[in-house]
């Protein structure tokens, strides 16, 4: 029986079960476990492991991990999260009797770069509520409709600038909130910082530090990071581009955020950096939803 791992090595365990007989109805019967499902060769906390693992990774480089076939662990992943979803059914129910029913949209990768699953949860719950091959307007269509009693019921909707997304969830609930998770808005802005570094000669071993949070970054790094900017002053006016979107995230109102939102896609318009000028075109075409986070600022970050 597979277990949690301990100081870094596979912990297995040998569990006994006893076979019974009733003497009224001469049915035998085993022994049960409450931290063993019947039929399962792993405990409840290592497949709860396991899924969430795959949640903030890949099933193939979980597999990879563990030094368990890719099978078993897919086959995991999908009947922990169907246990998930059957747990959360009477939760799911209470919120819509609510009417404020507030849905996670996005998508994972089962294999890096070649297959993702769309993922519907709960953001109250925090719960799974459903999966669907692929991240298709149709397929999405699919889990948005067969996951949800009312539309009606659906106050808020978080998700990613990914059209087939949007587009299937006007068709389902078009009266709706949509929130553009702020991560992703974010990671595009990275992103194009790091467009900009990789066109600056002799960076390569700079990445981590441009890209990591300011206040994150410990003493030493700080340093390095003001000698590199120092050097490289296009590469100072990026990274001040990406530090001065963060900040946007910061302030608590509307008016506020929607006022240094203008201004910095007017900044990174000024730029010459295309990258730049690319994010700033995306943000402009998705303003109103990535403003909408400052009213209701739920995110995906559970997914």
């Amino acid at each position: 029986m597979r277990d949690l791992s301990v100081l870094g090595k596979p912990l297995f365990l040998f569990v006994r079960v006893y076979r019974y007989s009733c003497h009224n109805c001469n049915e035998g019967f085993s022994q049960t476990f409450e931290c063993i499902r019947p039929n399962k060769h792993q405990t409840n906390r290592y497949r709860e492991y396991l899924y969430e693992m795959c949640i903030g990774s890949t099933i193939q480089e979980v597999s990879r991990k563990e030094k368990i076939p890719y099978t078993t662990v897919e086959r995991i992943f999908y009947s922990v999260a169907k246990e998930k979803e059957k747990e959360h059914v009477e939760t799911l129910e209470s919120v819509l009797e609510n009417n404020e029913l507030i849905l996670n949209l996005d998508e994972i990768a089962v294999r890096k770069g070649h297959r993702y699953e769309t993922v519907l949860m709960g953001t109250q719950s925090g719960s799974v509520l459903g999966m669907e091959h692929q991240r298709s307007y149709h397929s999405t269509q699919i889990l948005l409709a067969k996951k949800i009693l009312s539309n009606k019921c659906v106050h808020t909707i978080v998700m990613d600038m990914w059209d087939p997304f949007h587009k299937a969830v006007k068709s389902i609930f078009p009266e709706a909130c949509i929130v553009i998770n702020k991560y992703h808005v974010v990671q595009k802005v990275t992103h194009a910082l790091d467009q900009v570094r990789k066109k600056t000669p002799g960076l390569k071993k700079g990445r981590f530090k441009l890209l990591k949070s300011s206040e994150k970054l410990t003493a030493n790094e700080k340093q390095q990071l003001d000698e590199m900017l120092k050097e490289h002053s296009e590469l100072s006016y990026a990274y001040f581009l990406k530090e001065l979107f963060r900040k946007i995230y910061q302030v608590n109102d509307y008016d506020t955020a929607d006022s240094l939102l203008e201004e910095w896609i007017q900044l990174a318009w000024s730029s010459p950096f295309p990258s730049f000028h690319q994010v700033a075109k995306t943000i402009e075409n998705w303003k109103a939803q990535i403003l909408q986070y400052f009213l209701t600022p739920f995110t995906n970050g559970r997914i």
